[in-house]
């Protein structure tokens, strides 16, 4: 038996991601059960979600209070964020 439910999600992104759904020939219901037993199984998120640097929170703080960032480039920056994938 199935459970119906319903559940906010950003727009742009359900959109992607359906088409990439539909290259593997499955439904965006397909997606989510698979992604729902994968949790269950590992017991967890099936990928690794880092948490942002000591750096990164700082700019991230900095930016919200209207300061200056922390980094001097925006090269930099970039090359911070990279980290944090």
């Amino acid at each position: 038996m199935r459970k119906q439910t319903s559940i906010k999600v950003d727009p742009v992104a359900w959109e992607e991601a359906k088409k990439i759904f539909k290259e593997y020939g499955i439904t965006a219901s397909d997606a989510i059960n698979i992604f729902l037993n994968k949790v269950r199984l590992v017991g967890g998120l099936p990928f690794e979600i880092k948490l942002p640097s000591d750096r990164l929170k700082k700019a991230i703080k900095e930016a919200n209070e209207g300061k200056v960032e922390s980094f001097n480039s925006i090269e930099e920056l970039v090359s911070d964020l990279k980290n944090e994938i």
